[in-house]
């Protein structure tokens, strides 16, 4: 998050470590705010997502932005 922090120091980060199954852990978390997901299933072609991010746009009441990692 250093190099993000420091290119965009305006905008507002929250870094949070918890334990627990991440599909229940990300839909409790991310009431009120913007909530980034990765997205590590391959293949360019498609648009799969695993099952956190799929819990996330789901069951989240917030904004979820679906990041594929590279």
């Amino acid at each position: 998050m250093a190099p993000w922090r420091r290119k965009f120091p305006e905008v507002s980060v929250t870094e949070e470590v918890v334990t627990g199954r991440p599909s229940q852990v990300l839909t409790t978390a991310g009431h009120g705010r913007l909530l980034v997901v990765g997205r590590r299933h391959p293949g360019h072609l498609t648009w799969r997502l695993g099952p956190v991010a799929h819990a996330a746009l789901h069951h989240v009441p917030a904004p979820v932005a679906v990041v594929p990692h590279d």
